[in-house]
């Protein structure tokens, strides 16, 4: 008969196990990652991400995955109190909504200006990087605008060109 620890740790394995598999299988490059697309006119399109912008977003993923399993262990040790325990939920859900919002940057970055991204919030701080060697005052302003309106309060953003 399974407990409740063995049945977390089987389900917590087979997550990890997937996603090993997962990033193991994932196609990569030396010095770019190619995607193909095929335009309305059937043509191929090649789309490619540099490798400093794929760097930080894998590093990005990585601290995520180890502070979701260090909060994790919070929520399934028995000795922490309800307080704690509560207080690691909420860290939790405050590190899946970041995500999410640094994915929708990242998206609507990509749909008006035509720039791959790299975006990171950290509290009220959001750190830009846009993949592109030409540095532009006007274009930095647009995306601080752009990311300015999808916080209800200021945030102070920082845009670099290139890699960090």
């Amino acid at each position: 008969m399974l407990s409740k620890k063995n049945l977390w740790f089987l389900t917590l394995f087979s997550i990890i196990l997937v996603m090993s598999i997962y990033y193991i299988s994932i196609p990569t490059a030396d010095t770019e990652l190619v995607n193909k697309e095929v335009d309305g006119k059937g043509t191929d399109v090649q789309v490619s991400e540099s490798s400093s912008i794929s760097g930080l977003k894998v590093s990005r993923d990585e601290t995520l995955a180890s502070e979701v399993n260090q909060i994790k262990e919070i929520l399934m040790d028995e000795s922490k109190t309800t307080e704690e325990r509560s207080d690691a939920y909420e860290a939790l859900k405050e590190l899946n909504s970041n995500k999410g919002r640094e994915e929708s940057l990242e998206t609507t970055i990509k749909k008006n200006f035509n720039y791959e991204s790299f975006v990171k919030i950290d509290g009220s701080n959001i750190k830009v990087v846009i993949d592109t060697k030409e540095h532009s005052y006007e274009l930095a302003n647009k995306i601080i605008n752009t990311v300015q309106k999808e916080f209800d309060t200021n945030v102070y953003v920082t845009v670099s060109f290139g890699s960090v």
